[in-house]
């Protein structure tokens, strides 16, 4: 870890820049066979390397070189990188980012001398939001979710500010964003990007951040919603923060992407203004250097000379996969280069982070709950803070393809201590029923009556469920027969789970199974306790009652247990040996950390 007075700029000039420039001129190096860990960086799955190739360059360029011996030559081999990507497929975030160096060309003056004639004619045909959205439907995205409206937003005011069209098409795809806003958020005003199925992951968090950097950067209003929505996601990164530099845990594009997205709210919070309350300000700056330490020392490995999402024990979901290489390193980078813009703007250019930072950070109230969501299922995120770690319960649904992975299971997550894999369905700490008829439910989407409580140190969740999901289709449906009443209960260095089961006169439940997929390592299993130890690791047992037999096995080396973070070394399966008669069936289970 870096002293605690290192200042963000001194993480950008003196630890980034050579990792952008030296990437900038590989690139150029490269041209159109460029090969990266692997990987030829302009294939049909990077779909939006073209547009971020622009981005990071122009900024190289023009924010590192400019003044330096190389600025010449920078700037000639800037207009050989942007005519070489110009003919590559433009999509959605792609365009966005080639817009944005165009635009930081233009505003530079040198938008006519990096860039040729024609291929400026190129781009102006392909840097186009009509691409994915129905102008003549209402402005209807072309199979994209809500959050896509920020981006064609992006991509039509930049086009407007270039001089390409005229005003107009960028309030139409704003209005059109908070009409969705409005519909399936209400007065809580986190956004469900489905169509109300409950999926309040990253995106819904990070979407006030990406819009007021947007409307700021284009010389925009924001709408007094976002505004309000930017501090309703600002108070759930500052409950989040702490010394690890460590970010969302659940969801899609968790790991790299989960860290940078506490960076982009935070850093827009800043520049906005009238966001943060007393020493919130030092405790979002101070947080925001930790994650950029995390980015450094963490997510960027050295021998490969790239962003690792993939290698080595980690695993991202297929979206961010390794073909899509290159602009995941343009990406992260330029997110970096934003946040301390952002901070810069604030006046926050040479702060160093608080020598308090530690004590601050203490404050921080150790347990909370945010309300996502009313109506017939009720959607939440509960935090709650012991002795440096921050653990994240989600209540939540993942809708289409999503709703039974365990990045959205209903389940205590923890970057470094309980991550979960990808895309993958193991049902990690979820008991799941398996009914004599065949069906297998999961107690599982359909929270209702979600209740808190605090008391003498310990802190209670408890919720019901009056359908169990049904497991095996692309979408969530709902399987009768059986109502549930959940309970998790957190107490200094111990998290417990009571599943009270109802199973009507009519169903009949065959077994009952539970997994636990753990980083601790070096397992013991105490039969008598139905309690399983371990001698490494940072969870030190697991427990669980109303289960007959437990089988801990070692992960394999395939994939299927790696995470963001790196692999699940154990995994421990309980199940009930006969047939669980009754009206009522209870199971729990505990984990100790340390």
């Amino acid at each position: 870890m870096e002293p605690a007075g290192e200042t963000m700029k001194a993480l950008i000039y003196e630890r980034l820049r050579p990792k952008m420039e030296s990437l900038f001129w590989r690139t150029a190096q490269g041209g159109s066979d460029f090969v990266m860990e692997g990987v030829s960086v302009y294939n049909e799955k990077a779909q939006f390397v073209g547009g971020k190739v622009i981005n990071m360059s122009c900024y190289v360029v023009l924010e590192f070189l400019r003044g330096t011996p190389d600025w010449q030559k920078g700037l000639e081999t800037l207009k050989s990188v942007i005519s070489m990507v110009s003919e590559l497929p433009m999509e959605t975030w792609g365009i966005l980012n080639g817009i944005t160096g165009l635009y930081r060309l233009k505003t530079a003056g040198l938008l006519e001398e990096a860039v040729e004639k024609e291929t400026m004619e190129s781009l102006k045909k392909s840097l186009d939001w009509r691409t994915f959205v129905d102008i003549d439907d209402h402005y209807r995205l072309i199979g994209k979710p809500a959050n896509y409206y920020g981006v064609a937003f992006g991509i039509a005011k930049y086009r407007e500010l270039m001089g390409w069209e005229n005003e107009g098409h960028s309030r139409v795809l704003l209005d059109r964003l908070m009409e969705h806003i409005h519909q399936y958020s209400g007065e809580l005003g986190y956004m469900d990007e489905t169509a109300g199925d409950g999926r309040f992951d990253r995106y819904s968090i990070l979407i006030p951040g990406e819009m007021i950097s947007l409307i700021m950067a284009t010389g925009m209003e924001a709408p007094e919603k976002l505004r309000s929505m930017l501090r309703s996601s600002a108070e759930i990164f500052l409950h989040l923060a702490g010394e690890k530099g460590l970010g969302f845990a659940y969801g899609r594009s968790i790991g790299a992407y989960g860290d940078t997205a506490a960076l982009e709210v935070l850093s827009a919070a800043a520049e906005a203004g009238s966001v943060y309350i007393g020493e919130e300000a030092e405790i979002a700056y101070g947080y925001s250097v930790r994650l950029m330490e995390t980015m450094m020392d963490f997510w960027y490995d050295s021998d490969m000379q790239s962003v690792n999402m993939w290698e080595k024990g980690r695993r991202t979901d297929g979206y961010r996969n390794k073909n899509r290489i290159l602009g995941e390193n343009m990406s992260l980078f330029m997110q970096m280069v934003n946040t301390y813009e952002h901070w810069a703007r604030a006046g926050w250019e040479e702060r160093e982070v608080s020598p308090e930072l530690g004590r601050m950070l203490e404050g921080i109230e150790k347990h909370c709950f945010v309300r996502f969501a009313k109506g017939e299922y009720e959607r939440g995120l509960a935090i709650v803070r012991d002795r440096g770690h921050v653990w994240s319960l989600p209540l939540i649904g993942g809708g289409k393809k999503y709703y039974a992975t365990d990045p959205y299971l209903p389940i205590p997550q923890e970057n470094l201590v309980l991550d979960q894999v990808p895309d993958l369905n193991h049902g990690n700490l979820v008991p799941e029923l398996v009914m004599k008829d065949g069906r297998v439910l999961r107690p599982i989407c359909y929270m209702k009556e979600i209740r808190t409580e605090e008391r003498d140190g310990t802190f209670t969740v408890t919720y019901s469920q009056d359908e169990m999901c049904l497991m095996g289709g692309e979408r969530p449906e709902t399987g009768a027969g059986v109502k549930s009443v959940t309970r998790y209960t957190f107490e200094p260095g111990r998290i417990r789970r009571k599943d009270e089961f109802f199973v009507a006169p009519e169903a009949s439940v065959e077994k009952i199974r539970l997994t636990q997929l753990v980083y601790s390592s070096r397992a013991k299993v105490l039969e008598e306790e139905k309690r399983v130890i371990f001698g490494h690791g940072e969870v030190k047992s697991l427990t669980a009652s109303g289960y007959d037999a437990c089988r801990v096995e070692k992960t394999g080396e395939n994939g299927d247990f790696d995470t963001p973070r790196g692999r699940l070394e154990t995994k421990v399966t309980w199940e009930t040996r006969e047939s669980c008669h009754g009206e009522k069936l209870a199971v729990e289970w505990s984990l100790e950390y340390i």
